[in-house]
């Protein structure tokens, strides 16, 4: 998250302003930059909606122009009207696709630009961009808030960096524990004379654990019950 820098484009709305720190702490971000702000950065609305992220607006950085602010970036825009980039260019991409792209470079230090709360970016704003991510939405109504866009954004970019971070993936069984209890059940029914077709069952049933996705106590379960009826 050191890599990637949220420029606001003259934001209009404090409610918004909370709401974009409030995300970017979730995500890891530690600063915020603004193009000519519309409105007041640190303002009471702006706090109460930023919860407990309202250092990010305390400390945010101003700048005047958007070349300064994107200086030394892959600059990344963002629009809920995807004709308005692919009208003066065409490197509009749906976010899956830019997600695909940014894994597999090299790009350091990115810039992901977020337009004004009411008309976005312009069209040629959009031009000076390096990619431009489109969020797929309801064709009827798929122009998303941007503190909402950021949000997914955000959570694409680093869900990876995250996951580990949270004791609920260590709940669940590695492949190799799969396969032992696996190969408990095949000794379970190897003695049943009732199983005929012992290998299609066995088979059969590391379909399903494959499927099932076991926690570990759920495994250890199952192979308490092989081992006692094995006896």
């Amino acid at each position: 998250m050191q890599n990637i820098k949220v420029v606001l484009v003259e934001s209009r709305y404090q409610i918004n302003l909370g709401y974009i720190a409030r995300v970017a702490k979730n995500f890891g971000l530690k600063k915020l930059y603004l193009v000519n702000p519309k409105c007041r950065i640190a303002g009471a609305n702006a706090i109460k909606y930023s919860k407990h992220a309202r250092e990010l607006l305390e400390n945010a950085v101003v700048y005047s122009s958007l070349s300064e602010a994107t200086k030394g970036c892959f600059v990344i825009g963002t629009t809920g009207i995807w004709t308005k980039s692919s009208a003066s260019f065409f490197n509009v991409t749906d976010i899956d696709a830019a997600m695909e792209i940014l894994r597999g470079s090299k790009i350091k230090d990115i810039c992901l630009l977020i337009g004004r709360d009411n008309t976005g970016l312009t069209k040629d704003e959009l031009k000076k961009c390096d990619m431009t991510i489109f969020i797929p939405a309801n064709p009827d109504y798929p122009v998303l808030n941007i503190s909402h866009a950021l949000a997914i954004l955000l959570y694409n970019i680093t869900k990876l960096s995250f996951k580990d971070k949270y004791a609920f993936n260590n709940l669940y069984a590695e492949k190799v524990q799969a396969d032992n209890t696996a190969l408990l059940f095949e000794k379970f029914i190897a003695g049943n004379k009732h199983v005929r077709d012992k290998k299609a069952i066995a088979m059969v049933f590391k379909h399903i654990l494959k499927r099932a996705n076991p926690t570990k106590n759920e495994l250890k379960a199952l192979n308490i019950a092989f081992h006692s009826s094995g006896k």
